[in-house]
C-alpha cells in the first residue's frame, strides 16, 4: 500500500475516533454523574438531556459528513458559510417548536392530573407567597444557548477537519518532495557514468596507439569500474571499503596512461571504518583532478586524501593546475553535480569547498558518518 495513502487513512481514523469518544462521553456522562451523586438513574431527565443533545449531533453530522467535504475542501467557502447558518437556524428553530409542544403537552398532562386531587392549604399558602415575589427577568431567551453551543461545536469540528487536512497535504508534498529528490539524484548519479566512461576510453584509445599491452591491461581495469558502475551504484549507500577500491582502480588505470613525471599519491588509513557512504560520491572531483591537474608539457602532480575524524569523513585531492585550465576546473558539470548531489543528500550538513591557489587546485568533501 502507498505511504501517502497509509497516512491518510491513520488520520482519518484518528479523527473518526476522537469525534466517537467525544459524543460517547457526552451521551454517557450525565449518566455517570447521577448514579455518583443519588445511587441511581431518574431515565426521565436523563432523557431530557438527551433530547437537548440531539440538535448538536444533528448539526454535527450535516457539518462533518457534508457540509465540509462537498463546500469546504472544494474551496467553496462563501456557500459553506451560508450552508452553516441555514442548517443551525433550521435546526434550532426546530428543536425550540418541538421543545415548546413537549412542553404544552406536559403541562396539560400535569393539569389533569392534579385537578383530580384535593388540594392541600399548605401549598396553596406557599404558592401565594411564591406568586407574591417578583419573578427574575430572563436576560435572553433559552435558545441563544443552543445557538452558541452550535457554533462553538461547528468551529471546534471545522477545525480539527482542517487540521487533518492540513496534516493529509503536508504529508502528501513531503512524499512528493521526497520522490522528486530521488529522481534528481538518480539523474545526478547516472550522469557520472556515461561521462566516467567517456573520460575512460580517451584514455584507453591514447595508450592503443604507443603502448598495446598497457592498454589490454586498462581494458581489464575498465571493466572492473565498469561492473561496479553497473552492479553498485544504485540508491542505496555503499560500503565505504568497496568504494575506496572503485577509487583505488581507478586510479591505478590513470597511472597507466601517465608518465613518471606525473606524481599520483593516494593516501589512505589503515583501517577502515565499516560505514556507508553514498556511491559515487567522490567521482566527479576525482575526474577533474585526472582532466585538468596533468599537462604532458610540465610537470603535474594529484594528491588523494582520505581522513576519517570522530563524526567525519574529509576527502581531498590538490591537483597542479596550468594555465590552459584554469577557470576551468571550478565551473565544469562535474563541479555542479557533486554540489547538488550533497545538497539533497546531506542538506546543509556537509562541507564542500573548492580553491584555486597560484597552480594549485584542491577540492574537499566532508560529510558526517
Amino acid at each position: 500500500m502507498n505511504k501517502t495513502v497509509l497516512n491518510k487513512q491513520v488520520f482519518s481514523f484518528f479523527d473518526s475516533v476522537f469525534a466517537f469518544i467525544f459524543w460517547i462521553l457526552l451521551f454517557i456522562l450525565p449518566l455517570i454523574y447521577q448514579w455518583i451523586n443519588n445511587a441511581s438513574i431518574q431515565w426521565r431527565l436523563i432523557f431530557n438531556i438527551w433530547i437537548d443533545y440531539l440538535p448538536l449531533l444533528i448539526i454535527f453530522s450535516i457539518n462533518r459528513f457534508f457540509l465540509i467535504p462537498f463546500f469546504l475542501f472544494r474551496n467553496k467557502k462563501f456557500i459553506y458559510l451560508i450552508s452553516v447558518i441555514v442548517v443551525i437556524a433550521f435546526t434550532v428553530l426546530g428543536s425550540v417548536t418541538i421543545r415548546k409542544e413537549l412542553l404544552s403537552q406536559n403541562a396539560a398532562l400535569e393539569h389533569r392530573q392534579t385537578s383530580l386531587q384535593f388540594p392541600d392549604s399548605s401549598k396553596i399558602i406557599a404558592q401565594q407567597g411564591e406568586l407574591s415575589r417578583p419573578s427574575p427577568v430572563a436576560i435572553y431567551p433559552p435558545y441563544v444557548n443552543l445557538i452558541l453551543l452550535s457554533i462553538l461545536l461547528v468551529g471546534f469540528d471545522t477545525g480539527m477537519k482542517l487540521s487533518v487536512k492540513w496534516a493529509e497535504t503536508q504529508q502528501q508534498k513531503a512524499e512528493v518532495e521526497k520522490e522528486n529528490i530521488k529522481n534528481e539524484l538518480a539523474f545526478l548519479r547516472n550522469q557520472v557514468s556515461p561521462h566516467f566512461l567517456m573520460n575512460t576510453l580517451n584514455n584507453i584509445h591514447a595508450l592503443i596507439d604507443f603502448d598495446t599491452k598497457e592498454a589490454k591491461r586498462s581494458i581489464a581495469k575498465l571493466s572492473t569500474l565498469m561492473r561496479h558502475l553497473l552492479y553498485e551504484s544504485n540508491d542505496k549507500p555503499i560500503a565505504l571499503t568497496k568504494e575506496i577500491k572503485f577509487i583505488e582502480s581507478y586510479v591505478e588505470l590513470m597511472k597507466l596512461r601517465f608518465c613518471e613525471e606525473v606524481t599520483i599519491q593516494l593516501n589512505l588509513p589503515e583501517n577502515l571504518p565499516n560505514i556507508s557512504i553514498p556511491t559515487l560520491l567522490f567521482t566527479n572531483i576525482l575526474e577533474n583532478a585526472f582532466k585538468y591537474g596533468v599537462s604532458y608539457e610540465h610537470e603535474s602532480f594529484i594528491y588523494i586524501n582520505l581522513f576519517i575524524h570522530k563524526n567525519e569523513l574529509e576527502f581531498t585531492i590538490k591537483n597542479s593546475l596550468h594555465k590552459k585550465f584554469k577557470t576551468e576546473e571550478s565551473s565544469g558539470i562535474g563541479i555542479e553535480n557533486t554540489k547538488k548531489r550533497l545538497k539533497l543528500l546531506y542538506n546543509n550538513n556537509y562541507t564542500f569547498t573548492c580553491a584555486e591557489n597560484g597552480n594549485v587546485f584542491s577540492s574537499t568533501i566532508k560529510i558526517p558518518i
